[in-house]
């Protein structure tokens, strides 16, 4: 059943990118220093209204905003939201110039993040500890070799099997579902089980517990923002049930029933430091939701934008996908990296939802004082704590001069075909603009398994199943926020679906 939004719950789009400006300034801001003679600040723009600044119309339509500013003002510019300074960088080679720059970081955030989701611990609390966000992905950067990659496709194959068989809806006749609601159950069964073994959902209501991921989901970037509990108690009640219910068993076994090897590891780092935490293994599922919020809304996102697309698509897209996707079959390659070389038109697929819906907007804070040179405009002075907000969705993808809003599948057929290209891990010329997976040192470091679900996920959906649009059920319209990094569904969509005979 569906429940209507309250009052309170519209606003909480408007209120979280409020609070999660304000709480990371608060953070990180220092006394102001003197400017550098031989550099300046980014530019500032006055909007003549003492405190609130440009807070309204940051609150009421934040991709509004930014464009309007960055066509008067260009790509760097600061401006005032109630009373608090923020930076805003929107072209990619000045973000290229912060990602590589050694005095940016986000460390004291990672912890503080973690620690709001974790509702259980503050933040020196997780640090006494010495395990966080670094120490995953140090385990991470295992997964991107040949031979980890082969054995996680595997994983996620049978998992996404599993899925189906045991959870997933199965009909030869036409039914109708919510598209993100059936990319949803998709992965929380098969991306859960990949990584954490069989005792994923294992004596779980499952439909429960997918209701409460969503919910878990909305609030998520609020709650890892600091906004107050009151304000997202839905998405902290989610929460709790799932560290109890849903992770929590995941604990206790350790994964050693079929989890991923470098999960396996975190929780034995994790089980040794709270070893004589009477409490311990509930506050490490609580930590863990962080994580599972990372594997999955992405993945789920992607998957959504992408078979929506598809089902959008002229039907000779839709024929030669299908004939591709055929001949991989038929094929029998022994290995994920070779299906993946002979499937340019999905890689083409994926790179265009990634231009067109992924919105990697990042952020940085200035560890110390620090001139950054040769930016647009000059060179530019940052202090100590100063926050910066790096929207690379605004610059992406120059050498798109046409239908930069029209989804095109066949765009980057001429990289997807070029095999000197393929064994990278976006088959595009590094000189061109996209980065769906941040930048820089803190590069997102479980890419390899993003991208690897991604392309199992999509090509599986598309073999196995039937999809067509209702007539007035169209895509969500985009709408770019500070706090969603990944473009997420604004509105449903239903489609019908069926097994493919």
């Amino acid at each position: 059943m569906k429940v209507e939004d309250t009052y309170l719950d519209q606003a909480k789009p408007v209120l979280l990118a409020f609070f999660f400006s304000v709480f990371l300034t608060k953070i990180f801001q220092k006394p102001r220093t003197t400017v550098p003679h031989d550099a300046k600040e980014p530019p500032f723009i006055s909007s003549h209204m003492p405190f609130i600044g440009h807070g309204i119309p940051f609150l009421q339509d934040f991709s509004k905003l930014m464009q309007k500013l960055r066509s008067k003002h260009g790509p760097i510019f600061t401006i005032h939201i109630f009373g608090q300074r923020q930076h805003f960088i929107t072209s990619y080679t000045d973000i290229q110039k912060i990602w590589r720059h050694p005095n940016f970081d986000f460390k004291e955030f990672a912890y503080k993040a973690e620690s709001h989701f974790s509702g259980m611990e503050s933040p020196q609390e997780l640090k006494r500890t010495k395990i966080g966000a670094h120490t995953l992905a140090q385990y991470a950067h295992t997964m991107r070799g040949s031979q980890e990659l082969e054995q996680l496709a595997i994983r996620f194959e049978n998992a996404l099997k599993d899925a189906v068989n045991s959870h997933h809806v199965k009909t030869d006749e036409f039914v109708e579902v919510d598209l993100r609601q059936f990319c949803s159950t998709l992965i929380f069964h098969a991306a859960g089980k990949s990584l954490f073994g069989n005792v994923w959902l294992e004596n779980v209501n499952v439909e429960k517990a997918i209701e409460q991921y969503t919910l878990f989901e909305n609030d998520a970037p609020g709650i890892a923002g600091g906004l107050p509990q009151f304000l997202t108690r839905k998405g902290c009640r989610a929460r709790d049930y799932l560290a109890k219910h849903v992770l929590l068993p995941i604990v206790k076994d350790g994964c050693e029933n079929g989890g991923h090897t470098y999960i396996i590891e975190y929780l034995k780092q994790l089980k040794a430091a709270y070893k004589n935490d009477p409490n311990g293994d509930l506050k490490i599922a609580s930590r863990l939701a962080g994580l599972l919020f990372a594997i999955m809304t992405n993945t789920m996102n992607t998957l959504f934008w992408a078979v929506a697309e598809v089902i959008e698509s002229d039907e000779f897209l839709k024929s030669d996908l299908e004939q591709e996707l055929q001949n991989v079959d038929e094929a029998n390659f022994t290995s994920y990296l070779e299906c993946k070389k002979h499937m340019p038109l999905l890689n083409s697929i994926i790179i265009e939802t990634f231009r067109l819906h992924a919105d990697p907007n990042s952020f940085r804070i200035a560890e110390q004082d620090c001139i950054v040179k040769n930016m647009t405009g000059g060179d530019y002075f940052f202090r100590e704590g100063d926050m910066v907000f790096l929207l690379s969705t605004y610059d992406q993808l120059k050498v798109v001069k046409e239908d930069r809003d029209v989804f095109d599948g066949r765009r980057w057929l001429e990289s997807t075909r070029d095999g000197n290209l393929n064994s990278k891990l976006l088959p595009i010329p590094s000189n061109q603009v996209l980065a769906p997976f941040g930048g820089g040192k803190h590069l997102c470091p479980g890419r390899f398994f993003a991208l690897l679900e991604m392309h199992l996920v999509i090509s599986y959906c598309l073999k196995k199943y039937e999809f067509q649009k209702i007539d007035g059920q169209n895509i969500p319209s985009k709408a770019v926020e500070l706090s969603a990094p990944i473009n997420a569904p604004k509105s449903d969509m239903k489609v019908l679906f069926r097994c493919k005979k």
